[in-house]
């Protein structure tokens, strides 16, 4: 699909990359990670509003690297996505920027038919 080569060539050669976390399990603990390349920026002046606050990022990455990487495992992708699609990130799942780790507050997927082709992320931290 070119939508998803295209955002997923445009990351590689301008983004960065970044590691997706879901921590999983009740007594036993364990973190599961995604190593994603993804466009990392601040929000402008004008785009804080509601939910939005100074020094959240917006971040945009891939479906291609959390497809690959079969991302968080152990839950069946039904197709296409049906209720809550358990590849989008979600609040109490982290980004980790840099070396910083970062919460995210929300995520919007953004699928081509069947197919999940890219991720919007408020993330804050």
């Amino acid at each position: 699909m070119t939508f998803g080569r295209d955002l997923d060539q445009m990351l590689r050669s301008d983004g960065q990359q970044v590691i997706l976390r879901r921590t999983v399990g009740t007594t036993n603990r364990a973190s599961v990670d995604c190593t994603c390349w993804a466009s990392v920026r601040g929000y402008q002046p004008q785009e804080l509003a509601g939910a939005v606050i100074q020094g959240d990022s917006a971040v945009v990455i891939s479906g291609s690297d959390i497809i690959a990487a079969q991302w968080p495992g152990g839950e069946p992708i039904t197709s296409p996505p049906v209720g809550t699609d358990p590849r989008i990130p979600r609040a109490g799942d982290f980004l980790i920027i840099q070396g910083k780790t970062r919460a995210i507050v929300s995520a919007a997927p953004i699928y081509v038919g069947d197919d999940l082709v890219r991720v919007n992320i408020q993330a804050r931290g």
